[in-house]
């Protein structure tokens, strides 16, 4: 083939690990993206195609990995065979906690290995608990599926992790949030390896979306109540009846009989949120299920979650979830969508 490549003039080469407890598209969708990158806009374009990326699969023992429904994907090796790489592609290990750590020390060994000599990593969703088990994250920013952050936090401390973010990138670790940012990690691989112009194309020609930057519009907010502070618990009950009222933190406190400062180290002990951050999730929380759902004004929803100044609503809004509420309803209401 001729042509230019990429910025270095060679084809790169993309190696996607397989993994048992992957889903199946986190590993086709990911491979199907390189290598329709510079083949389908130019197919489309009636111009010679020009492929970017030379992708091949790995599992463990080179066998082929089957799935649920019939599923099996066939490897061009084992890990033992890359003996060279540009990138290696770690995807979503699964959902369940019992497994997502669930790797063989060769494994790991293995992607240390290739990582600390210089091959380019990503790690997909859960498939980033991968490159913090073989050490490779420590003191680096990261970044992982929001429902999964804080037992990654517990698991991993001294990874930067960075759990609004959608896609992180620190030296030669890539890691992105939940299964579809494999998509958005492509892209910007794309971008980074080739052009923005190439990245556009793929996106263009496979109806891809570009622009996310975040996943907090995705996340929902999980409260800890597993906890054995029976004060605190009696507290978050209280909060959570009266939230869409005037809620004085002195007041919950006194309710439980605790000063305002026991009261708030016991809280965030207990919760991992201060009192007044947990009233404003909780207050979010609630709104974000009415942008979905009902169709009101702004302004009333912003008053039947307990904000009677919509500007500092629409702030925290944005500050919880990224965007702001009017964007948040447009998309994931479906009564408000039109098709043209």
């Amino acid at each position: 083939m001729i042509g230019q490549y990429n910025q270095d003039g060679a084809m790169k080469r993309v190696t996607i690990l397989i993994l048992e407890q992957s889903l199946p598209a986190a590993i086709t969708v990911v491979m199907d993206i390189f290598k329709m990158a510079g083949v389908s806009w130019s197919e489309a374009s009636g111009i010679v195609m020009n492929p970017l990326f030379k992708v091949g699969l790995v599992s463990i023992d080179g066998k082929p990995v089957k799935y649920s429904g019939g599923i099996e994907i066939t490897p061009d090796g084992s890990v033992d065979d890359v003996q060279s790489t540009d990138l290696i592609i770690i995807p979503s290990s699964g959902y369940r906690t019992e497994e997502i750590r669930d790797y063989s020390s060769r494994l790991s060994h293995w992607v240390k290995y290739h990582g600390e000599n210089g091959t380019d990593l990503a790690g997909i969703c859960t498939g980033v608990f991968l490159l913090a088990e073989a050490g490779l994250l420590n003191g680096k920013i990261a970044t992982t599926h929001w429902a999964y952050a804080s037992w990654f936090r517990k698991q991993y401390p001294e990874v930067n992790l960075r759990p609004e973010r959608l896609i992180t990138e620190d030296e030669n670790l890539f890691c992105s949030g939940g299964g579809s940012a494999g998509v958005d990690l492509s892209l910007f691989v794309i971008e980074k390896y080739c052009s923005a112009e190439a990245a556009n194309q793929c996106a263009k020609v496979l109806l891809l979306e570009r622009g996310r930057e975040v996943q907090t519009p995705y996340e929902v907010f999980r409260f800890r109540k597993r906890h054995k502070d029976s004060d605190i618990l009696k507290a978050q009950q209280w909060i959570e009846c009266s939230f869409s009222k005037s809620v004085v933190i002195d007041n919950v406190a006194s309710h439980v009989g605790m000063s305002i400062r026991n009261f708030k180290r016991r809280f965030k002990l207990a919760t991992g949120d201060s009192p007044i951050v947990y009233l404003q999730k909780l207050r979010i929380e609630a709104a974000k299920k009415a942008l979905e759902f009902e169709t009101e004004r702004i302004d009333d929803i912003a008053a039947l979650v307990g904000y009677d100044d919509v500007g500092f609503f629409r702030k925290l809004f944005i500050r919880y979830t990224g965007i702001s509420p009017t964007d948040y309803r447009h998309k994931y209401n479906s009564h408000m969508k039109r098709f043209d």
